[in-house]
């Protein structure tokens, strides 16, 4: 460490020996600056920043004062009167009538009358509707005679043949298909192989 700290200081002195050697490029002399005065004549150079930014924020204001009252004296004049055309013919005078109709007043405090309501009890339809169940039971209920039998096979038996089919799709619905799966279905990471 002792050792790159001794080269590092002679290649600074080395640097700084350089540096001196070169000639400086030549400035033209400064001029001293010409201080800045508001209008009233004080001067907006001195004072800390603060102070100058409030005189140059009151010269703005005044500024603008003075274009405010520049512009406001050229408004004051009245505008030239443009001449208006006549009207046209009394054809395109638009209809004036009113569609409203005059207010009309009604009462609502008039007392309406209601029809009394009706008592329903579900107690009341139990037994009626319990003696149709019993009823629809003893129908199905019983022994089925050959009778029956006979017209339930012959009821069968006018059923077309081909009654399980499988109904064939076409090539174009296959495809629409199998992009619906693809979106609709689970990811492909999720699928069982």
């Amino acid at each position: 460490m002792v050792v790159l700290g001794i080269v590092w200081l002679l290649f600074s002195l080395l640097g700084r020996s350089r540096g001196d050697a070169r000639p400086r490029p030549r400035t033209a002399p400064q001029l001293p600056q010409s201080r800045p005065v508001s209008p009233e004549g004080r001067d907006l150079s001195g004072g800390d920043a603060t102070q100058r930014e409030g005189s140059r924020l009151e010269q703005f204001l005044r500024e603008l004062e003075r274009n405010l009252d520049s512009a406001g004296s050229a408004q004051r004049m009245p505008p030239a009167r443009v001449p208006v055309p006549p009207l046209p013919d009394d054809e395109d005078v638009e209809d004036r009538e009113s569609l409203e109709e005059p207010e009309r007043v009604v009462s609502l405090e008039t007392e309406i009358k209601r029809p009394a309501r009706v008592r329903y009890d579900q107690d009341s339809g139990a037994e009626a509707l319990v003696q149709r169940r019993i009823a629809a039971a003893e129908a199905r209920s019983g022994a089925l005679s050959k009778a029956d039998h006979r017209t339930f096979d012959a009821r069968i038996r006018e059923e077309p043949a081909d009654h399980t089919a499988v109904r064939r799709y076409p090539l174009a619905q296959l495809r629409e298909a199998i992009v619906w799966r693809e979106i609709l279905g689970p990811p492909v990471s999720e699928r069982d192989t």
